[in-house]
């Protein structure tokens, strides 16, 4: 736990440290004569302004990160509320089951472990009007955004109804609305019938932030493992007598509609019972007595008070906080806080400094340093702004940004990875690395808290795919190819020769000319010209190793020619003997440009290539053992610049051990080329639920993985 702060800075205080450390610096000859006077020395005038600028420190940070016009925006200061910050992912199947019964589309949903480990039966009970099948669809919607990775649905089922009548007899008082009253027993039976805890009067209002706090179910509903057992109606009764209005029940019992005999004691799995509202004067058995009189009932009002109860329950299923406890967000009272210090104008006139012109350099030495202690409270808002405007040209401000950001993440309990080895920034010179790294870590903030919420799960926005996307700089999906640029990658390409000599090269007057200034700004060219500017590129493709060399801006340089034009040309690899020429022109500067545009095109079709995919062992299965537990398959792009690269490969299998839920195994798969092109129909089937497709790309991963391995 964090500290108590410590106390305010006091004047007295202050003076009572500042007076022996002025001792101390003078070698204790300076003395303090005006202590006990009406004047106030250089000295106390200093300790004051200290004193002031703790005063304002010390307000409420709500009131510091509120502008002085009054505004106060959570997203841009990157603060969200605690129904975002405080965990609420289900963990248990009971987690799941209280989750999932949120919506409104069903009434209830039972979830038990199938018999493989991994697997879950799930039984849903429909919502007032909707049918079987939204029903299932709803709840397989949501399922598929939280269920836990490694884990899948064996079934979902709607459980059929087995409907009751009650019996008994229910003294009331005078005040009871007989009707009502009838309504709300009919009511809290079938909730304990349904499987929910008892949420009426008396029950749980909402469930505030610490209660969230310490117990994380709290934000679900109420709900028990399984359905009520008709045959212990007993369990119901203290609900029941919470109802106000009940004085006592008296031989209360349900008996079956359809047989009307009693419910046996063994009841039948994947069927939840209900009590059937009376339909007439005739219908019903329960007896509702006044002072001993039976008081009679009628059966529309019963159910019309029936359906007001229930959209009052369904409304309390879908809110369990206390939401006056979550709304924490308000602005709060603006303060001025000045940007510069004047000691002696922080003074009444009486007491100010009047003093020799020799004292002016000392003075405005404190109030410089005073104004420099004060300055930051004035900014708080922008300092820790999730997104403000950067100084691209001042490493100083790029780096306080960087270190903003790392502070605003770590309150969040995460911590950025570093990436200057890990060739992660291998597409990007030393300008466009700042910049990505404080859009990354912005990116990266704002997601958090869904990303927190959502982790360990499949989610497809903010589960593990899309935090493993986002640290490892990959396109999250399956693996792409080169097809859409009519570009192919053949080892036995036949492709035209390098056409200019090394020898044959004419130095510039300065040596560096002969480099290539990088921009990454640079906009790539569109597909016919870039094709006819890179000769190494045949009617069918190129080789692997020219697609990836090109992506290097290393690999291009400047010279000029016979003419004394200047020449765009790519070493083919290093110290080569004869290099591609891929354009001339006599201004430098357009060549230069045009390289930057050439480059950036092979390095956008090298980054749009590298992607990471999740194959779930579970999601492949056929039937209920022919899938490995909690095991998971990360398909990657192995055939580009970047992901050739050791050190990118590392850096990447590091952060999938980071991003993996503790009982999940999920094994890297860096493709080749080739290995891809085998995989994409595969993977393709397999979404498209062809039968024994999951197989077959089990079987495919297996063997790639298998030859890479020897």
């Amino acid at each position: 736990m964090t500290s108590d702060l410590p106390p305010p800075l006091s004047f007295d205080a202050l003076r009572d440290e500042a007076i022996p450390a002025a001792q101390r610096a003078s070698g204790d000859i300076w003395t303090d004569y005006n202590i006990h006077d009406p004047g106030v020395t250089l000295l106390e005038q200093t300790c004051f302004a200290l004193s002031e600028i703790a005063y304002r420190s010390d307000h409420a940070v709500r009131d510091l990160l509120t502008q002085p016009d009054g505004g106060f925006d959570p997203d841009a200061l990157a603060l969200s509320g605690p129904r975002q910050v405080l965990p609420g992912r289900p963990v248990t199947a009971h987690d799941l089951a209280a989750g999932l019964s949120a919506s409104k589309a069903v009434e209830r949903v039972f979830v038990h472990r199938a018999a493989a480990r991994g697997l879950l039966d799930i039984s849903v009970i429909p919502g007032p009007g909707v049918t079987d099948e939204a029903a299932i669809a709803t709840v397989r919607d949501t399922f598929a955004q939280i269920r836990m990775v490694g884990t899948d649905a064996n079934q979902i089922t709607v459980i059929k109804r087995h409907m009751l009548a009650l019996s008994g007899r229910i003294e009331i008082n005078v005040f009871a609305k007989p009707d009502a009253i009838a309504a709300e027993i009919y009511h809290r039976i079938n909730l304990a019938l349904h499987g929910f805890e008892d949420d009426g009067i008396g029950g749980r209002t909402g469930a505030t932030r610490d209660d969230v706090f310490n117990d994380p179910a709290a934000i679900w509903a109420r709900v028990l493992a399984e359905p009520g057992n008709p045959t212990q109606i007993d369990l119901a009764l203290a609900a029941l007598q919470r109802i106000d209005g009940v004085e006592s029940l008296q031989d209360l019992a349900l008996t079956s509609v359809e047989t009307g005999l009693s419910v046996p004691g063994n009841t039948r799995h994947g069927v939840v019972y209900e009590v059937r509202l009376p339909t007439s004067d005739q219908d019903t058995s329960l007896e509702l007595s006044l002072n001993g009189h039976p008081v009679p009932l009628d059966p529309d009002a019963i159910a019309e008070e029936y359906g007001r109860v229930v959209a009052a329950h369904i409304a309390r299923q879908g809110n369990q906080l206390d939401l006056h406890d979550f709304d924490v967000l308000a602005p709060g009272r603006p303060r001025h806080a000045p940007t510069t210090i004047d000691a002696d104008a922080t003074l009444p006139a009486i007491y100010r400094y009047r003093g020799l012109d020799t004292a002016k350099p000392y003075r405005q030495t404190i109030n410089a340093h005073l104004g420099a202690i004060a300055t930051p409270l004035s900014h708080l808002p922008n300092h820790y702004a999730a997104l403000r405007t950067i100084d691209w040209s001042n490493p100083a401000d790029i780096r306080r940004r960087i270190e903003m950001l790392d502070y605003l993440i770590a309150l969040q309990g995460e911590e950025m990875p570093a990436t200057s080895q890990s060739g992660v920034n291998h597409y990007r010179n030393p300008a466009a690395r700042a910049r990505w790294q404080v859009a990354w870590r912005e990116s990266y903030l704002k997601q958090l808290p869904r990303m927190n919420f959502y982790q360990g799960t499949a989610h497809p926005e903010f589960g593990v795919l899309a935090r493993l996307a986002h640290l490892t700089d990959l396109n999250a999906g399956d693996a792409e190819t080169l097809a859409d640029a009519g570009i192919a990658l053949d080892l036995a390409a036949t492709l035209p020769d390098p056409t200019v000599e090394r020898r044959s090269l004419l130095l510039p007057y300065r040596p560096t000319d002969m480099l290539l200034e990088r921009d990454a700004d640079a906009e790539p060219l569109p597909a016919h010209k870039l094709r006819k500017l890179s000769p190494w590129l045949s009617e069918t493709g190129t080789t692997p190793d020219l697609y990836r060399r090109a992506a290097d801006p290393d690999a291009y340089l400047l010279a000029r020619d016979r003419n004394s034009d200047w020449q765009l040309l790519l070493e083919p690899y290093e110290d080569a003997d004869k290099f591609y020429a891929c354009g001339s022109g006599r201004d430098r500067e357009e060549m230069v440009v045009l390289g930057n545009r050439l480059c950036n095109s092979w390095q956008t079709l090298n980054r749009d290539c590298e992607t990471i995919s999740l194959i779930e062992d579970v999601e492949l299965r056929s039937g209920m053992t022919d899938f490995r537990h909690a095991s998971a398959t990360a398909l990657l792009t192995g055939w580009t610049a970047r992901t050739t690269r050791r050190a990118f490969r590392s850096y990447v299998e590091d952060m999938i051990l980071r991003v993996s839920p503790a009982h999940v195994n999920i094994r890297p798969l860096w493709l080749s080329q080739e290995a891809g092109q085998v995989l994409a129909p595969l993977v393709q089937a397999w979404r498209a639920g062809e039968e024994g497709a999951g197989g077959a790309l089990r079987a495919a991963m297996t063997a790639i993985h298998d030859e890479t391995a020897s």
